[in-house]
Order: C-alpha cells, then sequence, then structure tokens
C-alpha cells in the first residue's frame, strides 16, 4: 500500500512539476522516474495481454494480437519470469478444491503452458504435474482417461522419457472397468452427459491410448 501512495506522489510529481524542476539533480531524479513509469505502464499493459493468453503466441496470432505483444518489446528475462509466476498461477489453480471437469481442464492448462513454452521450464516442473496425477485416485475414470490423454499427447509432443508415468497410465487404464465405467456429474450439460462419455464410446478410447502408451 506504501508503494502505491509512493507511485501516486510520483504521478503528482511528473504532472505538475516537470516544468518547474527542469535542471540538477532533482530534475534528473524525476526524469528518471518519468521514463521507468512509462516503461512500468507499458510492461502492465504487455503482461495483461500475456496472461489473459496463457503466453500462447498462436492464441495471440488467432485473435491478430501477436503484433501488439511484440511491440512491446519485451526482454527475454522478464518473460522467462512472467511464465514461471504463469505457471506459478496455474499450479494454484490445480491445487485448489474444484469439480472433476475442472481438474481436467487445469491440468491441461498447466501441461499446456510447459508444452508451448518449454524453454522456460525444468523437469520439475514436468514432474510436479505426473505426481499430481499419481496422487488422483479418487477421481471418476472419464477424468483419469483425460489426464491420461494429456500426458501421452505432452509427452509424445516433447519426447520426454518417463517410464514410471507410462508404466502407471497403462496400470490405470488397465484397471478401468468398462462395464462399470464412472463418470463425474460436473460432466454433465443441462442434466444430461455428452455423448462422448458414453460407455460405448469409451472401450476403444482405452485400447487406443494402451496403443499409443506402448509407441512411446
Amino acid at each position: 500500500m506504501a508503494e502505491g501512495y509512493y507511485l501516486e506522489e510520483v504521478r503528482y510529481l511528473l504532472k505538475f512539476n516537470h516544468d518547474v524542476v527542469k535542471e540538477g539533480h532533482i530534475g534528473e531524479q524525476l526524469k528518471t522516474w518519468e521514463i521507468n513509469f512509462m516503461e512500468d505502464n507499458t510492461y502492465d499493459q504487455a503482461k495483461e495481454l500475456f496472461i489473459k493468453y496463457q503466453g500462447n503466441v498462436f492464441h495471440m496470432e488467432r485473435d491478430n494480437l501477436y503484433k501488439t505483444f511484440q511491440k512491446y518489446n519485451i526482454p527475454n528475462n522478464l518473460l522467462s519470469l512472467w511464465y514461471k509466476e504463469l505457471l506459478l498461477r496455474n499450479k494454484e489453480e490445480l491445487l485448489a478444491p474444484s469439480n472433476n471437469k475442472e481438474i481436467t481442464n487445469n491440468f491441461f492448462k498447466y501441461l499446456e503452458l510447459i508444452r508451448c513454452n518449454i524453454q522456460y521450464f525444468s523437469m520439475n516442473d514436468i514432474k510436479f504435474a505426473f505426481d499430481f496425477f499419481y496422487k488422483q485416485k479418487e477421481l471418476d475414470d472419464f477424468s483419469k482417461l483425460v489426464m491420461i490423454e494429456i500426458i501421452i499427447n505432452f509427452i509424445k509432443n516433447k519426447g520426454i522419457t518417463d517410464e514410471s508415468i507410462k508404466k502407471y497410465c497403462k496400470e490405470v487404464l488397465v484397471r478401468i472397468d468398462t462395464s462399470l465405467f464412472t463418470v463425474d456429474d460436473s460432466y454433465k450439460y443441462n442434466g444430461e452427459l455428452p455423448p462422448y462419455v458414453l460407455k460405448e464410446k469409451i472401450t476403444q478410447r482405452i485400447l487406443d491410448d494402451t496403443k499409443a502408451l506402448e509407441s512411446l
């Protein structure tokens, strides 16, 4: 809060006193503050855009905003900090209490950020996602299936070698009983489950996912 008041005071000085204090140490100090303040505002606008699009260049380009983002010319060290901050936000959302559909959505968002920008992240960041999945023993079968498919696509795309997560995913698939296949109510739309979660659609998906794991 004190910092906020300080910036307000700087704004006041810049607005009303810049033409008075033009020379000497104070004038130079104000000029430095003015430049830094303008840069901070510029970066704030860029960061807002960055966060909104999860740092995803493709989605910015789709909405014709990537060139706008490029014009901010964000330094790479600052960009790296933003990606790490964004990953932390995604991690907090993943760990926050939510329904099963939100868990799978947040799991995808967490790994997708890493997949698209892996140069900014470490194996520990990836391992966090895999460890998170290990702990989801109480999820419904459909949520587990979706998370396995997210992991398969991530490993296939990034060429990650992790035999333990592949083995665990296979074990989860083997344990799924299609005759007793469970789907959380959070997937319902207008009180009805969508066609893609119905039991008759699942057997082939399990077979396909098992083959995909074997080929990784």
